[in-house]
């Protein structure tokens, strides 16, 4: 085994960043990806109402909060390794059926499948496996991992809608359902649900963990004591699920109207996707960073800090039509952000409730902060029909931004999961080895 202490960065744990942040990037690009890029581009080519359609991307993620129940509980039975496969073959048909189908019905099955199953390969298989093998250094991978988010609007929105010109909409995504064909492949054969199953320590890191290695049994065995009941009694669940949940649908409604706004206030939509792939690169340092500020100060430091940010570069937002300067920082700063809130919100779970009962917490605060980040679309629809048009979201997102501050600074922070030792004394006496 590799006995490394001083860095999480073994090859195999390379390797299952890098897969885990090909998910996310995965994930964004087949959801919020879409809205500024290939669904306007689909409902021209079609006839259909790109206002018509929009809803349904939050449709897609209010019942993908629902399934997500569903998908973390089948993560604990079987194994996010399972829920990885399964929902990739799905996302697979569904992107197929997106590029292919020009039945509307069929279609707008196909956009809830996209947020459906990407919920389950991401947030119920990625991130349960990523506090699996790294749950003492979750806020610095996670940093890593979440930049696979920033990517998608440097990879997806300036080079697909080009690829789908060029070649036309079909056989684009029939390579996009092909790619998720082979990442559930990969998944079958090179990915671990834990370390151990490889040979490997948890974070690199065999300090305290020799016993348990010793014992496969126990995370096979291991029965959370978190019911569905208690997690619903526990103010951290709810704190997390709303607060950073909140977070998060604000920056989904910044990203899915940049290019809208800046249209707005007379930019040129060249510009304005030139801004967005920029920024996305720019902003590649800020989840890094984030990632960074977790692993050093906590999570929760690190949060009240994003509240702060984002709150003010939303004010800055609003001075956009006074020169590029403006839209440059704020985007810049707001990208930044966003992949950073995609690292804290998993890494808040991890930090309260441990690798241990992770799975057994998620299930339950991954659909109520998928609500609250699906509700995005709506309130920028709402936003925007005043009369204060995009500087209403503005506004609305900077006071929540505020709100949610005092939310994240009232939440406990203390661990109330599982420890290593306790699940270690649990196992040794059910064995009767005391």
């Amino acid at each position: 085994m590799n006995s490394k202490k001083n860095s999480w960065a073994g090859p195999k744990q390379l390797g299952i960043a890098i897969f885990c942040g090909i998910l996310f990037l995965a994930y964004t690009c087949m959801n919020t990806g879409m809205t500024n890029t290939i669904l306007p581009m689909v409902c021209e080519t079609r006839g259909w109402e790109y206002s018509n359609i929009l809803p349904f991307m939050s449709y897609g993620g209010y019942i993908g909060a629902i399934s997500a129940l569903f998908f973390t509980q089948l993560a604990m039975k079987k194994s996010p390794k399972f829920v990885i496969v399964l929902s990739l073959i799905l996302a697979a048909v569904c992107a197929i059926l997106y590029g292919t189908s020009e039945n509307y019905a069929i279609f707008l099955i196909s956009v809830i499948g996209n947020r459906v199953f990407g919920m389950a390969y991401q947030a119920a298989g990625a991130t349960v496996i990523l506090t699996n093998w790294f749950p003492r250094t979750k806020g610095i991978v996670l940093g890593w991992v979440t930049m696979g988010i920033i990517l998608s609007d440097v990879i997806w929105s300036p080079y697909i809608p080009s690829a789908v010109a060029a070649i036309g909409l079909t056989p684009v995504f029939l390579i996009v359902g092909t790619a998720f064909v082979i990442l559930a492949l990969i998944t079958v054969f090179s990915v671990h649900n834990y370390p151990e199953e490889c040979g490997c320590y948890p974070d690199n890191d065999p300090t305290g963990l020799v016993e348990l290695n010793a014992d496969d049994v126990i995370k096979k065995s291991y029965d959370s004591s978190f019911t569905v009941k208690k997690l619903l009694k526990t103010p951290q669940v709810w704190q997390i699920g709303i607060g950073w949940g909140a977070l998060w649908m604000i920056g989904v409604a910044f990203v899915s109207q940049l290019v809208n706004r800046c249209v707005s206030i007379g930019y040129e939509s060249s510009f304005a996707v030139h801004v967005l792939q920029i920024s996305s690169i720019i902003g590649l340092f800020g989840s890094w960073l984030f990632g960074f500020l977790d692993q050093k100060l906590g999570t929760k430091k690190a949060t009240l800090i994003f509240c702060v940010s984002i709150a003010v570069l939303f004010v800055v937002g609003l001075f956009q039509p006074q020169g590029q300067a403006m839209v440059w920082i704020s985007a810049c700063g707001i990208m930044g952000c966003v992949g950073g809130i995609c690292n804290l919100q998993p890494s808040m779970v991890g930090t309260i409730f441990g690798r241990w009962d992770f799975s057994a917490a998620n299930r339950i605060i991954t659909p109520i902060a998928t609500v609250m980040m699906s509700s995005s679309f709506i309130i920028v629809s709402c936003c925007i029909k005043t009369s204060l048009g995009y500087n209403a979201l503005y506004v609305c997102c900077a006071v929540i931004a505020v709100i949610i501050f005092f939310v994240v600074l009232t939440t406990k922070e203390k661990m109330i999961g599982a420890t290593d030792e306790d699940v270690l004394k649990t196992t040794d006496e059910r064995s009767g080895y005391e």
